[in-house]
């Protein structure tokens, strides 16, 4: 039941987002040239992207850390 809760608000926060993402989208297309648009949504992509990476290579050296303090306690 947790878990189904934790999905509703996972949803919901995403959804919240979204339209955030898209009104920041619509005011910034109202004052910024095409090209200049082009790259404000190629950073807000990139940055995202970023974001992702990095969470996931942290987790990678949190689980590498965690091998190497396993292994070392075996020896």
């Amino acid at each position: 039941r947790l878990l189904v809760a934790q999905l509703e608000d996972a949803k919901e926060l995403k959804e919240h987002v979204g339209r955030r993402e898209e009104a920041v989208g619509a005011m910034v297309a109202r004052y910024l040239p095409a090209e200049h648009l082009q790259d404000y949504q190629h950073f807000v992509k990139m940055k995202s992207a970023l974001i992702a990476e990095q969470r996931e290579l942290e987790e990678k050296i949190k689980l590498g850390q965690e091998q190497l303090r396993c292994l070392r306690e075996s020896l």
